[in-house]
């Protein structure tokens, strides 16, 4: 430990060596004990004398501390720290960012619910007189809201035990209508790979890129209007997509799991009307699950009503996934695309595929390297190029955690859940990896109808997900996945 803190104190006053006495013992000269002080303070400079006195003692000179193993260690932890503050600025950076999308999101959603619809809709005002920003209040007189507070206190109650639908889908309407903006935000939550994208608000079909980014600007002068040439980078086309929720709730059967869930929060039936159990415990969880899975891997199908209403679609069906998009795009042999490790099969043994990872992002176009970028990736993958790592280099500790930095580059991998199985990984720039959801409120509706007993559900919105430019995309297919169907988009050049 005191030779690191001599190196670091020699460093500091740009010597190599102190001042010694006629014994031959150190000794701070007054300049380099006031420097000390105020860089360190009073306390520090004076155990470092006692330090330095023990050292020498025995007749060993202080700079012997200094040897080649602590330099070494000191260069190592210098490197690290270096590496520690470029992880930790690149994490500011990006939680700026991720702050200021989703305040512009936010004010982009308030203004236009004060706008009307295109089609002469209801107007979501947001007005404070009309209850838009005040907290909803379950109304207690109600028969159910009896039952479950009477049965949290552990109370008998009197009244009639069968749940009025119709007062639950009146109460269900106040709820919407007091906290409708909040619900539709939690509707389209953010989930694990949207966290990835940045959003394009639109109400169209479709969008593309109407232009590419600007590639230089910089020329020599002459006295003429002389603009550069346009940008050759290739505008994807991204398909938006109508879904929506159907589900039915008996809530005779739930009252019981409400009544275990208020208890285990520790919350009031106040806390957590019956409404709100509906929407944020039984549904928007699954949503949230299954939108993860749509977003990755699902095939756009036409579903083909009957009239009767014909067969519930799969989740997977609603939408074309940005691995679905990328393989669409590699069976289309799209060259705009750079195809990482083309034609290769990732290797089971540890070392070969710590070497094809570095292959990889040594492909990455010159133009992209210098971007802290994310390697979105099966998380299997991500475990096994983890553990080949850990193998290697044992003595190496992951001081960010769960996050996997790739070595000398400025990559680090991002697992997703909906990409499990595929054996998948691309790069690509934050502002190129895209999600679609509608600027208009009109455009989102959430109700709930009666039936009978039970109580039906049903929301609609818009979504989708994709890329923006194809010369920004930097994607592994495994071979094998290369012959599955292509996405609906057909490559979407």
């Amino acid at each position: 430990m005191f030779g690191k803190v001599m190196s670091v104190v020699l460093a500091f006053l740009g010597i190599s060596a102190f001042a010694k006495d006629k014994n031959g013992k150190s000794v701070l000269l007054s300049v380099q004990e006031e420097q000390l002080k105020q860089k360190y303070g009073e306390k520090f400079v004076e155990s470092f004398k006692k330090d330095l006195a023990e050292f020498e003692k025995d007749g060993a000179a202080a700079e012997s501390a200094v040897t080649g193993e602590v330099q070494a260690q000191l260069e190592d932890e210098r490197e690290s720290n270096v590496r520690l503050m470029d992880r930790i600025k690149a994490l500011q950076e990006s939680e700026k960012q991720m702050k200021a999308l989703l305040e512009e999101r936010d004010k982009t959603i308030e203004r236009l619910s004060k706008e009307p619809a295109a089609d002469a809709g209801e107007q979501v005002t947001g007005d404070n007189d009309k209850g838009m920003a005040k907290k909803f209040k379950p109304d207690m007189s109600l028969a159910h809201n009896q039952w479950l507070d009477a049965a949290f206190k552990g109370a008998a109650y009197s009244g009639n035990t069968t749940i009025d639908t119709t007062e639950l889908q009146k109460e269900f309407g106040k709820y919407v209508s007091s906290e409708r903006l909040q619900i539709i935000k939690d509707l389209m939550g953010t989930t694990e790979s949207i966290r990835y994208m940045s959003t394009i608000m639109t109400d169209k079909t479709e969008v593309r890129a109407q232009q590419a980014a600007i590639d230089s600007v910089l020329q020599q002068f002459v006295p003429y209007w002389t603009p550069k040439s346009k940008s050759t980078f290739t505008p994807l086309t991204i398909r938006n997509y109508k879904c929506k929720i159907n589900v039915p709730v008996k809530p005779s059967d739930i009252m019981e799991d409400i009544l275990g869930y208020l208890y285990d929060e520790n919350l009031d039936p106040q806390d957590m009307p019956i409404v709100r159990y509906i929407l944020y415990q039984l549904i928007f969880p699954k949503l949230d699950e299954e939108r993860e899975q749509a977003l990755a891997v699902g095939v756009y199908k036409e579903n083909s009503a009957s009239q009767d209403g014909g067969a519930a679609s799969d989740a997977l069906d609603c939408m074309d996934g940005y691995v679905t998009q990328l393989k669409a795009l590699k069976t289309a042999s799209n060259k705009k695309v750079t195809w990482l490790l083309d034609g290769e099969t990732l290797s089971t043994d540890g070392e070969a595929l710590l070497e094809q990872i570095d292959k990889a992002v040594d492909q990455v176009k010159p133009l992209y390297r210098k971007k802290s970028m994310f390697v979105h990736a099966d998380p299997d993958l991500v475990i096994r190029y983890s553990r080949a790592y850990r193998e290697k280099y044992p003595w190496l500790k992951n001081q960010d955690g769960e996050k996997v930095k790739i070595d000398f580059t400025n990559f680090t991998f991002a697992p997703l859940e909906g990409m499990r199985g595929t054996g998948v990984f691309f790069i690509t720039p934050k502002e190129n990896f895209k999600h679609l959801m509608s600027k208009d409120p009109q455009r989102t509706s959430i109700r709930m109808e009666t039936n009978h007993y039970n109580v039906d559900i049903m929301a609609e919105w818009w979504e989708a997900c994709g890329f923006w430019l194809a010369e920004a995309i930097f994607a592994y297919i495994p071979p094998e996945e290369e012959e599955e169907p292509e996405s609906s988009q057909g490559g979407g050049v």
